[in-house]
């Protein structure tokens, strides 16, 4: 597999994702057309991998495969989440390893899009699940109204998640691996209020959900959401487990003096005194304080599937925190592990 090629494309999307995010001019009707590929042309990906595509107003109706120049179909991949695409299919029948891949055509032939060439190399077919998650944790800004410009990409929020899922990077020759994080009302997970997944190459991945007040449905915010996370891989492999959290890591809430901004706040810089109380990162946390609405068996399992602590200060995976922080979350961790063991 092609990891450079793989790693480049993601980067590219989250550059973009971030673009959009961060601008606050007109946001007008998009240009139709296809603006990324995922993998890459000139890419290796396994031979029963789905491909992702982006864009505005695509279609698959005037596009043509072959595999060694020989006709194959481009058919929808349902059995893989979109995370964020616009299209996401593979090749029917998959292509053996080695074989060479050309897609061409026009992705928006009724708008007058010019044709486009793919040109990839399969893979040897990747059929073994992704591992588990290995742990999850979010934390909570509920800052002042965010009210964008008129004309803005950005819509009205009031509060912001950092939902972070730990698992393992995927491999040389392996399928990306896509992330779906869930929010319920309930430690039971029966009542979904939205989700959204994210495809990565990377061991980790943080996804920002900007909310406004009502999917709390009256609930004091910390305790209003569990969220859950499962994984599956490009070629359609299910991971076997899920993980959860209930309470958050850090949380912060503004001051009801705080003014209103015309963008949504970044991730702030967490401190020590931001640890919720009963939390993921709260080293006093008792087997299923941790967990949700409810007690019992599922609260401590959450408590315990569910760590996976940042330290104060950081910024995501792979952030410098502060010792004080570190040891705090490490300990956390260590003290939830070992009661779950007894």
């Amino acid at each position: 597999m092609n990891h450079g090629s793989w790693t480049a494309g993601i980067l590219a999307a989250m550059a973009s994702t971030v673009a959009m995010e961060a601008s606050a001019d007109a946001c007008g009707m998009p240009y139709p057309g296809l603006t990324e590929v995922f993998p890459a042309s000139g890419a290796s990906t396994p031979g029963n991998a789905a491909l992702f595509f982006a864009g505005h107003a695509l279609s698959l109706d005037a596009v043509s495969v072959t595999v060694d120049g020989e006709p194959a179909r481009l058919v929808a991949a349902s059995d893989v989440p979109a995370a964020g695409y616009d299209l996401v299919a593979r090749i029917e029948p998959p292509p053996g390893e080695g074989q060479a891949i050309v897609i061409e055509g026009s992705f928006c032939p009724d708008e007058g899009c010019e044709a486009t060439r793919i040109e990839l190399t399969a893979g040897a077919a990747d059929t073994e699940a992704p591992p588990t998650p290995g742990g999850l944790s979010f934390d909570l800004y509920d800052y002042a109204d965010s009210t964008p410009s008129s004309g803005s990409c950005e819509s009205h929020s009031h509060l912001a998640w950092w939902v972070t899922a730990e698992g393992e990077a995927a491999g040389t020759g392996e399928s990306p691996v896509i992330y779906t994080v869930e929010a319920f009302r309930d430690v039971s997970f029966t009542e979904p209020v939205f989700s959204t997944s994210r495809l990565t190459t990377d061991a980790s991945v943080t996804m920002a959900l900007h909310q406004t007040v009502d999917v709390l449905a009256g609930v004091d915010a910390p305790t209003a959401l569990c969220f859950r996370a499962t994984a599956v891989d490009a070629a359609g492999n299910v991971a076997g487990e899920a993980v959860h959290a209930c309470r958050p890591c850090f949380y912060r809430k503004d001051p009801a003096t705080a003014q209103p901004s015309s963008s949504r706040p970044s991730e702030p810089e967490w401190t020590e005194q931001d640890v919720y109380p009963g939390g993921t990162c709260d080293s006093g946390t008792e087997p299923g304080s941790g967990g949700g609405a409810g007690d019992g068996d599922e609260d401590e399992d959450a408590a315990v599937r569910g760590c996976s602590c940042r330290a104060a200060g950081e910024r995501g995976p792979g952030g410098a925190g502060a010792l004080g922080g570190a040891a705090l979350a490490l300990l956390a961790c260590a003290a939830r592990a070992r009661r779950r063991k007894r």
